[in-house]
């Protein structure tokens, strides 16, 4: 997901699809435009006609929305900042257990 400012002030947008991201682009985008807003409409259509990632549609409209100055920064999730399990890799289920190819 993707925030940005909309026209009214106070109003924040939730963007959360390549095709949400085309609409902000061409119908509520502000009015003055830049270099980085053509190359972001031009990918965004690519990216609906198939011919590109999502992940390189969101980028180019996230720094779109930096260059107009609409971009709300999120902040990281707590749960990125926990520990992690000690335990993680170490587990080993019964599945894989018997998966396994049998020794001579």
């Amino acid at each position: 997901m993707v925030r940005v400012f909309g026209r009214k002030p106070g109003q924040l947008v939730a963007i959360t699809s390549a095709y949400d991201a085309a609409m902000f682009l061409l119908q509520e985008w502000p009015d003055e435009t830049g270099p980085k807003h053509l190359l972001a409409r031009e990918i965004m259509l690519k990216c609906l006609a198939g011919d590109c990632s999502p992940a390189v549609a969101r980028v180019a409209f996230v720094e779109a929305a930096r260059e107009a100055n609409i971009y709300m920064e999120t902040p990281i999730a707590d749960s990125l900042h926990r520990q992690p399990d000690p335990t993680w890799g170490k587990r080993q289920t019964t599945l894989a257990k018997h998966r396994r190819p049998k020794q001579p």
